[in-house]
């Protein structure tokens, strides 16, 4: 089981307002803060989300910025960390 959404996450949207046909299905945003808690959609999350198409009413986003219901994300878990990728070789240069 992942780790609930937070701010910093990468998450995928998979759905929307119009449910999977929502035009924001498939995208890959950044969350960026809690906004608070709507009352139909429940927690509601400011993400980066720079080709998002905005139907949202009322709600003023930043340019590049989106509101997603939690229930529409997908977190993106980062790839572990193995010994590969946190150690470089080094080669001794002789003269």
């Amino acid at each position: 089981m992942s780790s609930p959404i937070k701010a910093g996450d990468r998450a995928e949207v998979i759905s929307g307002a119009r449910g999977k046909e929502s035009p924001n299905v498939g995208l890959i945003v950044k969350v960026l803060s809690f906004r608070g808690e709507h009352s139909q959609f429940g927690r509601i999350w400011r993400c980066e989300a720079e080709y998002a198409e905005l139907h949202q009413p009322g709600v003023n986003c930043p340019p590049g910025q989106a509101d997603f219901a939690q229930d529409w994300l997908r977190k993106i878990e980062p790839p572990p960390i193995t010994d590969s990728t946190t150690t470089s070789e080094t080669k001794e240069i002789t003269a």
